[in-house]
C-alpha cells in the first residue's frame, strides 16, 4: 500500500475528522438514506471534538459522489474548516465509521479498498483503446487513445488489390495498438503498475502485448471479457479483473509472510510487536511494515511529535528526543504516518493470517 497521500494531510493544527460513510446510490431513497447516515455521523464526530467549521465543510460534500453509481463509500478527512481528502471508494461500510484525533486515520481509507495492487486496464479494438489507471492508494484516472479509423476493415476475398489492402489494414491496426501500448507503458511507469490487464478484441490484444516494453510484458494478463462496443458495460469484465487483482494481492501477502517467518526463524531482519516496530521506525529501518487490522487495533496508544518519524511508547522518550509537546495518538494513525514518512512499504495482513506479535511486525 502506497501511503504517500498522507503527506498532504499533515499541515493542520486542529483535530482531524476522519469519516467513512455509506454513500451508495442503489435505492430510490438513496439521498434520504445518506442524509440520515450523515446526521448520525455528524453527531458522532461532534461528540468526539470536531469543531463546527469543520463539520460545516463536510456538510457541503458528504453524499456528493456524482458520477459514481451503485454500492460505494465515501472517505473524508477534514480539519480547520477545510476538506483535506474527499474520495469515493469501492467498499461502503454498513453505516459509517468516524474518528477525531490529532492525525487522519488512514485505516478508514485503506480498509475501504478492494485491492492495494496498482494496475492499468486497457480495453482495445482496432481503432484504439480505453485506458484506466488505478494507483495503490485508490486514485483513478482514465484516458481514451484513438488511432486512425481507416483502413481497419479487411475487404472480401477477390476484391481489387486484395493483398495490398490486407497489409494496409494489418499495419494500421498494429499502429493503433502501438499507440495504446505507449499510453499503457507511460501510465504503468507513473503508477508503478503490478498488473497490466488487456481486454477487448483478441487480435488487437496480441498486437498490444508484443509492443509493450520488455519490463512490462511479464505483468500483462489477458482478460476474456470486455469490449469497447455499446452495451459492453454488462459484461463480467470487472469481476474477472477483480479476481486477477485478488490473486495478485494474496500472492503478495503470502510472499511477505514467508519472508517474515524466515527472518523470525533466523533471528534476522525481523521485529514484531509495537515496541520493536516503533524502535525500527524511529531509525528509518523499516523496509516492509506488516499490519493486521484486527489484532493491531486493540486500543494501544503512542506518543507523537510534529514529524512522522517522531513516535514513541512513552512521552518522556519523545521529550528526550527534543519534542517539546508530545501528543497521544492511536497506534494505527501514528504507525502508518511514520511508515509513510520513512518510505516504508505497508502490507495489510488479513486477521486470519496474522502471525506477528500484537498484530504488527516489520
Amino acid at each position: 500500500m502506497d501511503l504517500s497521500f498522507l503527506s498532504s494531510l499533515q499541515d493542520t493544527a486542529g483535530p482531524v475528522a476522519s469519516l467513512h460513510i455509506n454513500a451508495s446510490r442503489d435505492a430510490e431513497d438513496a439521498d434520504h438514506a445518506v442524509a440520515v447516515r450523515w446526521t448520525k455521523a455528524r453527531e458522532d464526530l461532534r461528540s468526539q471534538g470536531a469543531d463546527e467549521p469543520t463539520l460545516s465543510a463536510m456538510d457541503a460534500v458528504v453524499g456528493r459522489t456524482e458520477g459514481v453509481s451503485g454500492p460505494h463509500g465515501q472517505v473524508l478527512f477534514a480539519a480547520d474548516g477545510a476538506i483535506l481528502l474527499n474520495v469515493a471508494v469501492f467498499e461502503p461500510p454498513q453505516d459509517h465509521l468516524a474518528r477525531v484525533g490529532p492525525l487522519p486515520d488512514p485505516l478508514l481509507y485503506i480498509r475501504s479498498q478492494r485491492t492495494t495492487v496498482p494496475y492499468v486496464l486497457a480495453v482495445v479494438d482496432s481503432i484504439g483503446g480505453d485506458v484506466r489507471t488505478v494507483y495503490a492508494d485508490g486514485r483513478t484516472s482514465t484516458r481514451r487513445v484513438e488511432g486512425e479509423d481507416w483502413p481497419v476493415q479487411k475487404v472480401r476475398e477477390g476484391a481489387y488489390h486484395h493483398n495490398q489492402m490486407q497489409r494496409a489494414v494489418d499495419n494500421q491496426v498494429a499502429d493503433n495498438a502501438g499507440r495504446v501500448a505507449g499510453a499503457v507503458a507511460a501510465e504503468a511507469k507513473r503508477n508503478g503498475a503490478e498488473v497490466v490487464a488487456v481486454a477487448g478484441e483478441v487480435q488487437v490484444r496480441g498486437e498490444l502485448r508484443v509492443r509493450l516494453p520488455d519490463w512490462l510484458e511479464p505483468r500483462a494478463v489477458d482478460l476474456e471479457s470486455g469490449s469497447r462496443a455499446a452495451g459492453s458495460e454488462k459484461s463480467p469484465l470487472e469481476e474477472e479483473l477483480r479476481q486477477h487483482l485478488q490473486q495478485r494481492a494474496q500472492a503478495q501477502v503470502t510472499e511477505v509472510l514467508e519472508t517474515f517467518e524466515q527472518g523470525r526463524a533466523n533471528r534476522d531482519r525481523v521485529v514484531e510487536g509495537f515496541a520493536g516496530v516503533v524502535r525500527a521506525l524511529q531509525r528509518g529501518q523499516v523496509e516492509t511494515l506488516l499490519w493486521s487490522s484486527g489484532p493491531a487495533e486493540t486500543g494501544v496508544r503512542l506518543w507523537i511529535g510534529p514529524s512522522g518519524e517522531q513516535l514513541a511508547l512513552e512521552e518522556q522518550e519523545l521529550r528526550e528526543m527534543g519534542v517539546q509537546e508530545p501528543v497521544s495518538e492511536s497506534a494505527g494513525p501514528a504507525v502508518l504516518r511514520a511508515a509513510a514518512a520513512t518510505s516504508a512499504r505497508v502490507v495489510l495482513i488479513p486477521q486470519d493470517d496474522a502471525v506477528a506479535e500484537e498484530g504488527v511486525g516489520a
